[in-house]
């Protein structure tokens, strides 16, 4: 997934994702609110080439990023 800038993330929201198109696999964080399992995002890159990794619980509608590197 590619995004114009990465600034942008702080703003998108768990309903901002199209979550059919956006690859997902396991991952061994735990949510924190819920406790349940989270899922791994695909990585987003910027056109500047800064690359993030997400985790998100869909229980919960919670989406977190975090800048890889």
């Amino acid at each position: 997934m590619e995004i114009d800038d990465s600034a942008a993330l702080m703003y998108y929201t768990y309903f901002m994702m199209n979550w059919g198109e956006v690859s997902q696999g396991p991952s061994a964080a735990r949510c924190f609110s819920c406790g349940g399992p989270m899922m791994s995002v695909e990585p987003v890159r910027d056109k500047k080439g800064v690359v993030f990794d997400g985790i998100v619980c869909h229980k919960c509608k919670t989406l977190l990023w975090t800048r890889k590197g």
